[in-house]
């Protein structure tokens, strides 16, 4: 798994890359709290570039999103790839989060 972080004057944007699995916890944790320190309205989880996600990574999200929502932000799943974007429908998470597929 690699993580890019960019930010825009709304958004602090990460890009996930490859297999989004619990071996990333730690790389993932990180690079997250740093985007939430950025206070930033929204952060940004581009996953256009991400092949799989297995349910350690399910649950990595929603920690994410309730450590955002302390903080007033919201987190926005970006382009998510075909599989990504079934396993995110049979989960429900578009009642959770922001999906935005384009």
């Amino acid at each position: 798994m690699t993580f890019t972080i960019q930010t825009d004057p709304q958004n602090g944007i990460l890009r996930l890359e490859g297999t989004f699995t619990f071996d990333g916890h730690p790389v993932f944790k990180a690079a997250t709290a740093a985007a939430l320190e950025a206070g930033h309205p929204s952060l940004v989880l581009d996953l256009s570039e991400v092949s799989y996600m297995d349910s350690a990574s399910l649950g990595m999200l929603l920690l994410l999103r309730e450590r955002a929502q302390a903080k007033g932000m919201q987190v926005v799943l970006s382009r998510p790839s075909p599989t990504v974007m079934t396993i995110l429908r049979v989960v429900q998470f578009g009642k959770l989060f922001d999906i935005r597929e384009s």
